[in-house]
């Protein structure tokens, strides 16, 4: 709660003209008049809006609808008081008179008990008053605030004798998917998800993720991922998914007790083929937050404007949509070692920074097949937890893989020698395997019969698999990740395929 804290500092420091960032008007209104009133005695209250002017207990103040006015209002009013203006920005980039009057207002004010405290959802300052104004973001409600709310929620419906079916566990859920809406989105949310429901139970989770995906629309590059895989849909990568379960509680408050840092993110480089992507759907299931991914390529188009400016508001984007996962998808496309200058420098720069400094539970979770194109600064540790390297699958892994996906569409994989299968498909990735079994079916189907190990042994005869095609590529790939990476399975890494 840093913005929190960080106003009443500046209260107690007497700072004269003070501006919150907020979309939350209500929220901070309520804040400021509970906290004023603890540290300044016999205080009055004020709020301005240029529709209504100023106001004081509902009571208006005549004449003060003009920006102006209310400023020379709040510099001659004699007695301790906090006024709030709301949304001043435009009259301060159009009218040099109203951006001279707080200039005026911070000499007249300073080292009283007198207090302006500018709100507005952007922060806009023109060079000349960025000495004399303090800009303070304000925080989104807390889990602790977010708690109280969802309480107060499910007893409401309760005595509507709606049941409750959620467990401990289960209302955690609840507040972390809640986090990064305001106070007023999650109330709605939480409305629109319990309504006409008979019994509320842990699917509302899901529809609460939906709710973020609203936020999301109206940035270009960013896309809500709705799809969402079990850890166990994913045939090996046992180094891996033991990394991702012990992590499973990170972001909850138990977590921050306990003393540990929020996860800032994961690198999975390897093979195509072989489960990175579907790795990293897997974690938002697992973890029970939402996925959203930023396409670089929609970064560079310019359809959301310039591209760094575009890079800058998605990151700013799922800050205020924490806790979250973000997957940057062929992470490498869109920021490499090759371009070091224009955009593609300063889209590096900013994301370094905000990997390094970030505090929101914004969880990174990027994906690269060339990862020695990656800046070597990238690599360091700090930007990301670990770096895992995905290889094509081992013998007992491609068993795996064929067991899940013959699973997955109401195939018995005890009617086949999955054994045998694997030894086939040696080098064979995770999406080969998928793909082959799917082509074997179209066989089979359009015989109108059940498919049988024969139709899979004909798709083999007839394809080669990408490390055959690719076995320069791949080497390369595994003699890099050698000795920099952990590698996603439990066999070491070797170049040789």
């Amino acid at each position: 709660m840093d913005g929190i804290q960080a106003i009443k500092n500046c209260i107690v420091a007497r700072y004269p003209v003070i501006y919150i960032t907020s979309w939350e008007e209500g929220r901070v209104e309520k804040f400021l008049e509970s906290i004023t009133a603890s540290y300044i005695p016999n205080r009055e209250f004020f709020v301005w809006s240029v529709s209504s002017g100023m106001r004081r207990k509902g009571e208006r103040i005549e004449n003060t609808n003009d920006p102006l006015k209310a400023i020379e209002f709040a510099i001659s009013y004699d007695k301790p008081a906090v006024f709030l203006l709301k949304d001043l920005h435009p009259f301060i980039n159009q009218r040099p008179d109203v951006s001279r009057a707080l200039r005026d207002a911070y000499q007249a004010l300073k080292n009283t008990f007198k207090f302006i405290f500018l709100i507005s959802p952007f922060a806009f300052l023109p060079q000349e008053l960025k000495k004399e104004v303090e800009i303070i973001d304000f925080p989104l409600p807390s889990f602790e605030e977010l708690e109280s709310l969802l309480n107060q929620v499910l007893a409401s419906f309760e005595a509507k004798n709606v049941r409750i079916r959620l467990s401990e566990d289960d209302r955690k859920s609840i507040i972390l998917a809640l986090q990064g809406l305001t106070f007023d989105e999650a109330y709605r949310a939480l409305i629109k998800s319990f309504q006409g429901k008979a019994t509320i139970s842990p699917d509302v989770v899901e529809e609460l993720h939906l709710e973020k995906k609203q936020i999301i629309l109206k940035e270009f590059v960013l896309e809500y991922v709705h799809e969402k895989l079990s850890i166990d849909e994913i045939g090996g990568l046992d180094n891996l998914k033991d990394w991702l379960r012990k992590r499973q509680k990170a972001f909850t408050p138990e977590a921050r007790k306990f003393g540990l840092d929020q996860p800032k993110g994961l690198l999975v480089m390897g093979v195509s083929g072989c489960g990175k992507s579907i790795s990293v759907k897997a974690i938002a299931s697992l973890w029970s937050l939402p996925l959203f991914r930023l396409d670089m390529n929609l970064v560079y188009s310019g359809i959301a404007g310039p591209p760094e400016e575009a890079f800058a508001r998605a990151l700013k984007t799922m800050d205020s949509l924490a806790p979250a996962v973000l997957w940057i998808d062929e992470i490498e496309s869109g920021i490499n070692d090759k371009v070091s200058e224009g955009a593609t420098g300063r889209i590096l720069g900013y994301f370094l920074t905000w990997m390094q400094e970030h505090r929101s539970p914004v969880f990174v979770a990027a994906t690269a097949n060339r990862i020695d194109l990656l800046p070597a600064e990238m690599l360091r540790r700090g930007r990301f937890d670990q770096i895992f390297f995905v290889d094509l699958p081992i013998e007992k892994e491609r068993e795996e893989i064929f067991r899940i996906h013959l699973s997955k569409r109401n195939i018995n994989p005890d009617e086949f020698n999955i054994t045998q299968l694997a030894k086939i498909t040696k080098g064979w990735s995770g999406a080969e395997i998928e793909q082959a079994i799917i082509s074997a079916m179209y066989e089979a189907f359009n015989e109108g019969r059940p498919l049988c190990e024969d139709d899979l042994f004909k798709i083999f005869s007839k394809s080669v698999p990408l490390s055959t095609t690719m076995y320069e590529q791949i080497k390369r790939i595994r003699e890099w990740a050698h000795k920099r990476a952990v590698r996603a399975s439990e066999a070491p890494i070797t170049p040789e395929i």
